[in-house]
């Protein structure tokens, strides 16, 4: 077989961007955040693509990659602090307890702080070494993890084998973001000497250097403790100045990064008021970058204004999931057929965004690497009504009670979403919440809803992680309750497959046996955008919307 060999020798300087219980609780909200039920009904980025023109071909389909490319760049200046406009700030550093997986909600810090085994290159859609030397295969089931030499944590001690190995163990242990998968796939990582660690997965699985370039590959030194005693240390090119919660977190150079130190002295990270605020804040000067997700015309209106950035494309970030369960009108499929029938993503765009965003109801947009030649579930509200009545003929009365964040665009939607629902003959009620934390009680913990409008979230550097959170019948982030071996079993398929192609097929019978089954109803993909001023320089895009910024600096401009 065919070596899949991510090879790096002297250190790899980042491609320049040549563009103009509470912690459980607290990484939770994290998650519903990304996926898109707070704060605008915006998702994280997922779909990372190569360099792009334009925002958008006119018809809504935004297309990944970067926009307003600097052609001169120039020298790289020393010194200054970066802000950058977050979407939350994580209450504690420790990856296994915050967002560390997902850009904007604490894994830019989380990276910035230590720093990733493996990062994403979304031009070439590969993944190639960072903080280790090389990961290699020859059957895509057992992993050499070389480590850089010489390579130490920020208090002074070595990352070396054991030390990663313990990190893996300590991020399992703790139930970080991507654990679900890691447990499902990784059969054991030992320590084969000082600087090697051999990971041997339980089936093969051609994807598996994704896993590194997000909170396992965050790797925390020995040193940091637990609890309340806890301290970030990691091996990134930044440390942890101060956090002033809900206000900023500050992070300084590390002088002793094995890459040597990064150009910028500090960055400072703010969570202000959505993405509309965010904008405002970039336009008068006050960011230095900003993270726009989720609302496609501020998107368009920063890459009008000529400002360089990156987008990318969240699939299946604007949903609304169906509560399978037992007890619920959802365990019906003929409900949940009738329901994704009913829906008419242009509409509820139009509604929602004046026609501006990328409504859809497949599981992967047109846009996206992973799409597959099998469209979504068609609008067709006759057969909605037909399948409705049958289940009313059952004894079912035909009411769905209906959860969605009270805020000006998932309003619009929910609004729209009652109105075709209505229209096949359900009845509706509506249930505003005042708050993402009642999102948070009500859909993902208590699981006390019919119908919610939030987010799936498909990433397209590791679509694995989203199919198995979302689908597996055993995953607890499968916040819908949907149960299928059929669906397990493509799940495992697609894991297995190497080729892109053949990885494609597969994707196209996860679809049709989604159409069969219709887990819930994607509505739409979510586009965002970082975005920063045009003396901005160096950052560098990853997995799943992670932003690099040991290279970034600012010019004079």
């Amino acid at each position: 077989m065919e070596s899949n060999d991510h090879r790096a020798g002297e250190r790899p300087r980042a491609r320049r961007v040549r563009l103009a219980g509470r912690a459980g609780l607290a990484a939770l909200a994290a998650a519903v955040l990304v996926t898109g039920c707070a704060s605008g009904g915006g998702g994280d980025a997922g779909s990372e693509g190569g360099t792009s023109k334009a925002a958008s071909d006119g018809a809504g389909a935004f297309t990944p990659g970067l926009v307003n490319v600097q052609e001169n760049e120039g020298d790289v200046v020393r010194g200054g602090t970066l802000t950058y406009g977050v979407q939350a700030l994580a209450p504690v550093l420790d990856p296994g307890k915050q967002g560390a997986s997902r850009g904007g909600t604490g894994g830019d810090a989380a990276a910035a702080v230590y720093g990733v085994l493996m990062k994403y290159d979304p031009d070439s859609g590969e993944f190639a070494p960072q903080l280790a030397e090389s990961l290699t295969s020859d059957d895509d089931v057992t992993w050499t993890l070389k480590l850089r030499d010489g390579v130490k944590f920020s208090d002074g001690t070595p990352l070396d084998a054991q030390a990663v190995v313990a990190s893996f163990d300590r991020y399992t242990e703790q139930n970080g973001a991507d654990a679900g998968l890691w447990k499902q796939t990784v059969e054991s990582a030992t320590v084969t000497d000082p600087l090697t660690v051999t990971i041997t997965l339980q089936a093969p699985w051609h994807r598996f250097p994704s896993m590194l370039a997000l909170g396992y590959g965050m790797i925390v030194a020995p040193s940091a403790g637990s609890g309340d005693a806890f301290k970030p240390i990691g091996a990134g090119p930044f440390v942890e100045q101060e956090f002033r919660p809900g206000e900023a977190r500050i992070l300084k150079a590390n002088p002793d990064y094995w890459g040597g130190p990064p150009p910028l002295d500090t960055i400072r990270m703010v969570a202000l008021n959505g993405p509309q605020e965010n904008v405002d804040s970039l336009k008068s000067g006050g960011l230095d970058i900003a993270y726009i997700r989720g609302l496609a015309p501020a998107i368009k209106d920063v890459v009008d204004a000529g400002y360089p950035g990156y987008i990318s494309v969240l699939n299946s970030g604007s949903a609304e999931i169906i509560n399978n369960r037992e007890g619920r009108p959802g365990a019906d499929v003929r409900v949940r057929k009738a329901i994704a029938m009913a829906l008419n993503p242009e509409q509820i765009d139009q509604r929602a965004q004046n026609g501006e965003g990328m409504p859809t109801s497949d599981i992967f947009a047109e846009t996206s690497r992973w799409h597959p030649d099998v469209p979504g579930v068609a609008f067709d509200p006759e057969q909605a009504r037909k399948l409705l009545d049958e289940a009313k003929a059952d004894g079912y009365d035909g009411t769905l009670d209906y959860m969605f964040l009270n805020e000006p665009k998932d309003h619009a939607i929910a609004l729209a979403v009652q109105a075709l629902l209505q229209n096949v003959g359900f009845t509706v009620n509506m249930h505003g919440a005042t708050s993402a934390a009642d999102i948070i009680t009500g859909v993902y913990v208590q699981h006390d809803f019919d119908l919610a409008h939030a987010g799936l979230g498909f990433y397209e550097s590791i679509p694995d992680l989203g199919l198995q959170g979302v689908l597996q019948s055993d995953s607890p982030s499968n916040t819908a309750g949907y149960a299928d071996k059929e669906m397990d079993a493509l799940i495992a398929k697609f894991r297995s497959t190497a080729s892109e192609d053949d990885a494609r097929t597969v994707m196209g019978e996860i679809q049709k046996h989604w159409n069969a089954t219709v887990p819930s109803a994607p509505i739409g993909a979510l586009p965002s955008i970082r975005a920063w001023q045009k003396n901005v320089h160096g950052v560098e895009p990853s997995a799943t919307g992670i932003m690099l910024l040991g290279d970034a600096w600012k010019s004079g401009e």
